[in-house]
Protein backbone atom coordinates (compact mmCIF):
# COMPACT_ATOMS: atom_id res chain seq x y z
CA UNK A 1 0.00 0.00 0.00
CA UNK A 2 1.04 3.02 -0.76
CA UNK A 3 -0.39 4.92 2.58
CA UNK A 4 2.27 2.92 4.60
CA UNK A 5 5.38 4.24 2.31
CA UNK A 6 4.64 7.44 4.12
CA UNK A 7 4.76 6.58 7.83
CA UNK A 8 2.86 6.08 10.67
CA UNK A 9 0.37 8.36 12.59
CA UNK A 10 -0.01 7.41 16.15
CA UNK A 11 -2.46 9.50 18.46
CA UNK A 12 -1.45 9.88 21.65
CA UNK A 13 -3.93 8.30 24.98
CA UNK A 14 -3.44 11.86 26.56
CA UNK A 15 -4.83 13.40 23.15
CA UNK A 16 -7.82 11.66 23.30
CA UNK A 17 -8.40 11.87 26.75
CA UNK A 18 -8.44 15.83 26.03
CA UNK A 19 -10.99 15.10 23.62
CA UNK A 20 -12.89 13.62 25.84
CA UNK A 21 -12.63 16.32 28.46
CA UNK A 22 -13.28 19.10 26.23
CA UNK A 23 -16.68 16.45 25.05
CA UNK A 24 -17.89 16.54 28.78
CA UNK A 25 -17.22 20.28 29.36
CA UNK A 26 -19.81 21.37 27.00
CA UNK A 27 -22.98 19.84 27.98
CA UNK A 28 -25.21 21.64 30.28
CA UNK A 29 -25.54 20.29 33.70
CA UNK A 30 -22.57 18.81 33.95
CA UNK A 31 -20.61 20.86 37.35
CA UNK A 32 -17.71 22.48 37.90
CA UNK A 33 -15.50 19.48 39.26
CA UNK A 34 -13.13 21.26 41.40
CA UNK A 35 -14.89 22.63 44.59
CA UNK A 36 -13.65 26.13 45.67
CA UNK A 37 -12.84 27.23 41.74
CA UNK A 38 -15.72 30.24 41.44
CA UNK A 39 -14.96 29.76 37.81
CA UNK A 40 -16.28 26.53 35.74
CA UNK A 41 -13.33 24.46 34.36
CA UNK A 42 -14.14 23.54 30.56
CA UNK A 43 -12.34 22.23 28.18
CA UNK A 44 -8.36 20.37 29.16
CA UNK A 45 -9.33 21.32 32.90
CA UNK A 46 -11.78 18.24 32.66
CA UNK A 47 -9.52 15.38 31.37
CA UNK A 48 -8.38 14.60 34.86
CA UNK A 49 -11.98 13.29 35.12
CA UNK A 50 -11.68 11.27 32.16
CA UNK A 51 -9.57 7.88 31.96
CA UNK A 52 -9.64 6.04 28.28
CA UNK A 53 -7.66 2.95 27.16
CA UNK A 54 -6.50 2.35 23.85
CA UNK A 55 -6.00 -0.95 22.47
CA UNK A 56 -4.89 -0.92 18.80
CA UNK A 57 -7.97 1.07 16.74
CA UNK A 58 -10.44 1.03 19.84
CA UNK A 59 -10.98 2.87 22.38
CA UNK A 60 -13.02 2.67 25.91
CA UNK A 61 -13.35 5.92 28.06
CA UNK A 62 -14.93 5.94 31.73
CA UNK A 63 -15.69 10.09 32.55
CA UNK A 64 -16.63 10.72 36.21
CA UNK A 65 -18.97 13.91 36.62
CA UNK A 66 -20.34 15.77 38.69
CA UNK A 67 -24.68 17.07 37.84
CA UNK A 68 -26.35 20.49 38.56
CA UNK A 69 -29.19 19.67 40.70
CA UNK A 70 -32.46 19.83 38.69
CA UNK A 71 -31.42 18.25 35.43
CA UNK A 72 -32.05 15.03 34.70
CA UNK A 73 -29.09 12.49 35.46
CA UNK A 74 -29.72 9.79 33.51
CA UNK A 75 -30.26 12.16 30.23
CA UNK A 76 -27.03 14.00 30.90
CA UNK A 77 -25.48 11.12 31.17
CA UNK A 78 -26.74 9.89 27.85
CA UNK A 79 -25.56 13.15 26.16
CA UNK A 80 -22.08 12.36 27.84
CA UNK A 81 -21.90 8.89 26.04
CA UNK A 82 -22.88 10.21 23.14
CA UNK A 83 -21.11 13.26 22.79
CA UNK A 84 -17.42 11.67 24.12
CA UNK A 85 -18.02 9.08 21.09
CA UNK A 86 -19.21 11.23 18.48
CA UNK A 87 -15.80 13.60 18.90
CA UNK A 88 -13.40 11.28 19.76
CA UNK A 89 -14.30 9.11 16.56
CA UNK A 90 -14.91 12.41 14.43
CA UNK A 91 -11.43 13.84 15.43
CA UNK A 92 -9.01 10.46 15.51
CA UNK A 93 -10.64 7.75 13.43
CA UNK A 94 -10.66 5.64 16.17
CA UNK A 95 -13.81 3.60 16.92
CA UNK A 96 -14.76 3.64 20.79
CA UNK A 97 -16.41 1.01 22.08
CA UNK A 98 -17.10 1.97 25.33
CA UNK A 99 -18.21 5.28 27.13
CA UNK A 100 -18.59 4.18 30.92
CA UNK A 101 -20.37 7.50 32.88
CA UNK A 102 -20.01 7.38 36.87
CA UNK A 103 -22.06 9.84 38.21
CA UNK A 104 -19.87 10.99 41.18
CA UNK A 105 -21.50 14.06 42.70
CA UNK A 106 -25.02 16.09 42.59
CA UNK A 107 -24.68 19.91 43.54
CA UNK A 108 -27.05 22.73 43.95
CA UNK A 109 -26.62 25.10 41.42
CA UNK A 110 -24.92 28.16 41.57
CA UNK A 111 -27.65 30.69 39.63
CA UNK A 112 -31.01 29.31 39.96
CA UNK A 113 -32.84 26.97 37.64
CA UNK A 114 -36.33 28.19 37.20
CA UNK A 115 -37.76 30.66 39.11
CA UNK A 116 -35.97 30.22 42.53
CA UNK A 117 -33.12 28.28 43.83
CA UNK A 118 -33.77 26.38 47.27
CA UNK A 119 -32.11 26.86 49.78
CA UNK A 120 -30.26 23.63 51.05
CA UNK A 121 -29.52 24.57 54.94
CA UNK A 122 -25.78 23.47 54.25
CA UNK A 123 -25.04 27.45 54.66
CA UNK A 124 -25.31 29.98 57.63
CA UNK A 125 -28.00 32.49 57.05
CA UNK A 126 -27.14 35.89 58.53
Amino acid sequence: MADQDRGSVGISRDVVTAIAGIAISEIDGIANLRPGDTAFRRGEGMKRHVDTTIEGDSVSVTARITVVYGYPIVKIAKQVQTRIKTEIERMTGLRVSAVNVDVQKLVKPETPLGEQADDWGDEDEA
